[in-house]
């Protein structure tokens, strides 16, 4: 039996046993890294460099990366990086070289990183301290959900067309663009989020609603396109534990779960998400919301993906945990594999897995990535090893 890569992804999300081999995401190349800046220098490069072009819109989609990892599902889609028209202007005096996102309150500054000196935009802060300043610049540029860009084509046929031209190589995911609980606390800053959970919980709830709402929006014109997989992201986890309590998270941050997840099963979507952390103990209650799969599982945050597939792995799909800011970024190309052997053997049994590492990729030395590559390709093979 041999799948195409659209219905080897969607039998493993779907739980539907296990298919003919485990299938890879990755997230791709951090570009300002160095592990970038390796594989641009690469044979490897050369023989993978490649794009397609759908004959719906007549768009050149660049897939060099993609074809390199040999991935089987991955998070891009055709609608463009507008889905809202965002401003990002001038940061308020008080915060020279600055940029601020006019959403949510972020701000950003360009920094040339050390070991390759290319700009990389940085995260310094938020500026929407007070419900005052949130309000003034959503009055003046438009709340998140009067945001949606409405001249963009979400017609099946500009869809259709873009799985048509990649269907060789992967089955895309689509985007949501809002990460709503990393806007609130990057635009509000994580101790003014913490104030108003306490003193005016109905602040973060409006907040929250409104980027729930916008990616409603968004969810509603996939399903107009025939999109199967979502892909949306938030991250809820430190290393070592999670960023709100249970009892805050259940509170401000499940309720706009759920909604989005209703939205995308009412239009026969299956829903993916990322979070960096340690997140174990929100798991069953995203899964109990109707989410059907996590993706990062991030080893050097404690994650235990052996213990949430026997507890969650007849229910939960699971995309990710190879240990890319542990083993695979600081080990030698033995570990790496053994890594990769690892995650499979205690994730991929009956299906439900996707192979990749936990995050995109920065300064991974060379010899690994093509070690963790040459493992996945050697263990996704069913029936699984047995050693």
């Amino acid at each position: 039996m041999v799948l195409s890569k659209r219905e080897r992804v969607l039998k493993t999300l779907e739980l539907d046993g296990e298919p003919d081999i485990v299938p890879i995401n990755v997230f791709g190349f951090e570009h300002t890294g160095t592990s970038f800046k390796d594989f641009k220098n690469s044979n490897e490069r050369k023989e993978c460099f490649s794009f397609v072009k759908s004959k719906t819109s007549k768009i050149k989609y660049f897939i060099t990366e993609q074809r390199f990892w040999n991935v089987d599902a991955h998070a891009m889609d055709p609608f463009g990086i507008s889905k809202l028209k965002i401003k990002t202007k001038k940061a308020p005096l008080d915060f020279p070289d600055c940029r601020i996102d006019t959403m949510d309150g972020r701000l950003y500054k360009n920094v040339e990183q050390v070991e390759t000196g290319l700009s990389y935009s940085w995260y310094v802060g938020g500026y929407f301290t007070t419900p005052e300043i949130l309000h003034s610049y959503w009055d003046k540029y438009g709340k998140p959900s009067e945001l949606i860009n409405d001249r963009i084509n979400y017609s099946p046929q500009i869809w259709d067309g873009f799985v048509e031209a990649l269907s060789p190589y992967f089955y895309p995911m689509a985007n949501l663009p809002i990460n709503a609980f990393e806007s609130l606390f990057g635009g509000l800053t994580m101790g003014r989020v913490a104030y108003y959970m306490r003193k005016n919980p109905q602040f973060i709830h409006e907040v929250m609603d409104e980027y729930t709402k916008a990616n409603i929006e968004i969810v509603k014109r996939f399903s107009e396109a025939g999109v199967d997989v979502v892909f949306m992201g938030d991250d809820l986890g430190y290393k070592g534990q999670t960023i709100l309590s249970l009892k805050n998270f259940r509170e401000f941050n499940l309720p706009c779960y759920k909604k989005i997840y209703h939205e995308c099963k009412k239009n026969g979507m299956l829903v993916v998400q990322h979070s960096c952390g340690k997140i174990d103990d929100f798991l069953p209650d995203l899964t109990d919301a109707g989410l059907n799969c996590i993706q990062a599982l991030e080893a050097t945050a404690g994650v235990d993906l052996a213990g949430l597939k026997e507890r969650l792995g007849d229910r939960l799909c699971f995309m990710g945990g190879l240990d890319s800011s542990g083993v695979i970024a600081f080990g030698n190309p033995k570990d790496v594999e053994e890594n990769v052997k690892k995650c499979i053997k205690v994730a991929a049994h009956g299906g439900g897995y996707f192979v990749g590492p936990s995050h995109d990729i920065i300064d991974i030395p060379w010899e690994n990535i093509l070690a963790m590559r040459a493992a996945i390709e050697k263990y996704r093979k069913y029936p699984l090893f047995n050693k």
